[in-house]
C-alpha cells in the first residue's frame, strides 16, 4: 500500500509539470533519503523541466540529489542548467562520471561542456576519453572561439555520388555514427567536397534504384568553419536554412550545423544584447551574492558618475534655482524624456546591429530619420507641455522655455541613440554594453543644462 501510495503521488506531481509541488515532492525524497521515489519523480520528466527544480534546489539539496540519483537521469539536463549552476553539479558528479557520460551527448554539445572546464578539468577529462574523441575536440578546439566549427556537429551523412537510394537507406540504418537528428544527407566527392544535399523526405519517397546524383540539391549553403556564429544565425535567418554543411579551408566538409543550434544562438545574442543594456547578465539570477553584486558595480558606477555630473550642472545653476522655485519641479521633466526618447531609439538600434540591418540600410540615413522622428514627437509633447506649464504657473516665459528645451534635449538623445552605437561598433566594441551609459550622460547633462542655461537668460 504503501508503494502505491508514493506512486500515486508521484504521479500526481509529474502531472502537474514543474510546479512548486513537483520541486517539495522532490525535496521531500531528498529528505526521506528515497532513491526509489526520487527516480520515480524525475525519470519521465523532460531535461529542460528537470533542469528548472535541480536550479531551485539549495546547495546541499542538489549534492543530495546527485548522490541519490547517482546516474539514473538524463544526462541532456546538463546542457540546460545555468553557466553557475552547470559548474556546481560538474563538481558533484565528478570528472570521471563526466567523461563517461559526454558519449551521450552529441559531439557539439560534449566539445561546449568541455571548453567550460578549468584547465585543470580538461587535462583530467582528456586524458580519460578516448583518442579518437580526444583528437576531435583538439581539432574543433584549434579554430576561434565562436566559430561555426565550435558550433557544428561532427555527426553527419555524408555520401559518395555514386550512391542509389537504397545505399543511402542501408547506411542510415546501420551506421553508428548517424546523428540523433538531421534532415538531409550530403553528396560529395572523393576529395569530400559537397556536391549536394538530398532531403530525407526526398529518400523515403523515390524508388531505392534512384541514384542520389539524380535527385540531389546543387546550390547548397555551404558554413565556413572560421565564420562567425552570429554570421552564421544571419546566414541562416537570412536563407530559411534548416541544416548547413561546415567546411574547412580546402572546402572538406568536416561538420554540419542544425536550426538548433542557431535558435541557440540567436537566443544567446538577443538576451545578451537586452541584458547589457541593463548593465546584467544572463547567470545573475542564479550566481552567488557576491557574484552579482560585483557584476553589478560597473554600470552602477557609470550611473553615479552620470548623476554627479547632472548634479554638478544644477550646482553651477543654484541661483537661477532658488530665485525661481518651479524650475526644481521642471527640470527633471526634461531629462525624464529625453532618457526614455534615448532608450527607445538605443534599443532599436542595438537589435539592428545583431539583425544586421545596416548591412543593406545606411546608417547615416537612419540617424537623419530618427532625429526627424525626434522632432516631430518633441514638438508633439513641448505643445501640451507649454499648455500645462501656461496654466500651472501663468507664466509665458516659461512656457516658451521648457518646451524649447525638451525639443532640443529629445532631437540629441534620438541622434544620440543611433550616433553612439554606430561610432562603437566602429571602434570594434560591443554597442549594447556602451550606447546605454553615454546617451544617459550626455542626455541629462544636456537636459539640465540646456534647461536651465535658457531660465538664466531669459527670468
Amino acid at each position: 500500500m504503501e508503494n502505491l501510495h508514493d506512486a500515486m503521488e508521484v504521479t500526481e506531481a509529474v502531472l502537474n509539470g514543474v510546479s512548486p509541488e513537483l520541486t517539495e515532492a522532490v525535496q521531500a525524497a531528498l529528505r526521506a533519503r528515497s532513491k526509489k521515489k526520487l527516480k520515480l519523480l524525475v525519470k519521465d520528466l523532460d531535461p529542460a523541466d528537470l533542469s528548472n527544480i535541480i536550479q531551485d534546489l539549495s546547495p546541499q539539496e542538489r549534492e543530495d540529489f546527485f548522490r541519490l540519483i547517482e546516474s539514473h537521469f538524463n544526462f541532456d539536463v546538463i546542457l540546460e542548467l545555468s553557466d553557475h549552476i552547470r559548474q556546481e553539479v560538474i563538481k558533484l558528479i565528478g570528472i570521471q562520471q563526466l567523461a563517461k557520460r559526454l558519449p551521450e551527448l552529441e559531439s557539439d554539445d560534449a566539445f561546449s561542456l568541455i571548453d567550460e572546464l578549468s584547465p585543470e578539468q580538461q587535462e583530467e577529462i582528456l586524458a580519460t576519453i578516448p583518442a579518437a574523441a580526444r583528437a576531435s575536440y583538439e581539432k574543433v578546439s584549434s579554430y576561434p572561439e565562436h566559430s561555426a566549427a565550435r558550433l557544428m556537429q561532427q555527426e553527419l551523412v555524408a555520401v559518395p555520388s555514386f550512391w542509389k537510394v537504397g545505399d543511402a537507406m542501408k547506411h542510415i540504418q546501420t551506421s553508428s555514427s548517424i546523428p540523433d537528428d538531421f534532415y538531409e544527407i550530403y553528396v560529395v566527392n572523393p576529395k569530400h567536397k559537397v556536391l549536394g544535399s538530398v532531403q530525407l523526405s526526398k529518400i523515403l519517397r523515390y524508388p531505392t534504384s534512384t541514384s542520389l546524383k539524380g535527385i540531389m540539391e546543387q546550390e547548397v549553403k555551404t558554413i565556413p568553419a572560421i565564420m562567425d556564429q552570429e554570421e552564421v544565425a544571419y546566414v541562416f535567418r537570412k536563407y530559411h536554412l534548416v541544416s548547413a554543411p561546415v567546411e574547412d579551408d580546402s572546402g572538406r566538409i568536416i561538420g554540419m550545423i542544425t536550426s538548433d543550434d542557431v535558435v541557440d544562438v540567436i537566443e544567446e545574442e538577443a538576451e545578451k544584447d537586452i541584458l547589457q543594456l541593463a548593465g546584467v547578465s544572463e547567470t545573475d539570477f542564479t550566481a552567488p551574492f557576491l557574484v552579482t553584486s560585483s557584476r553589478r558595480i560597473g554600470w552602477l558606477a557609470v550611473s553615479l558618475v552620470n548623476a554627479l555630473l547632472a548634479a554638478g550642472v544644477i550646482e553651477h545653476y543654484k541661483t537661477t534655482i532658488e530665485s525661481k522655485g518651479s524650475l526644481a519641479a521642471l527640470m527633471t521633466i526634461i531629462a525624464a524624456m529625453g532618457s526614455a526618447s534615448g532608450t527607445q531609439v538605443v534599443a532599436v538600434t542595438v537589435r539592428a546591429f545583431a539583425a544586421r540591418v545596416f548591412n543593406t540600410v545606411n546608417p547615416w540615413k537612419t540617424m537623419w530619420k530618427e532625429t526627424a522622428i525626434g522632432v516631430a514627437n518633441s514638438v508633439f509633447f513641448s505643445i501640451i507641455l507649454s499648455l500645462i506649464v501656461l496654466f500651472w504657473f501663468g507664466d509665458i516665459k516659461m512656457a516658451l522655455i521648457l518646451p524649447a528645451a525638451l525639443i532640443f534635449n529629445m532631437c540629441w538623445a534620438s541622434a544620440g541613440g543611433v550616433l553612439f552605437p554606430i561610432l562603437i561598433s566602429r571602434m570594434g566594441l560591443d554597442p549594447a554594453v556602451s550606447a546605454g551609459p553615454l546617451l544617459g550622460a550626455t542626455s541629462d547633462v544636456l537636459a539640465f543644462a540646456s534647461f536651465l542655461g535658457l531660465a538664466t537668460l531669459f527670468l
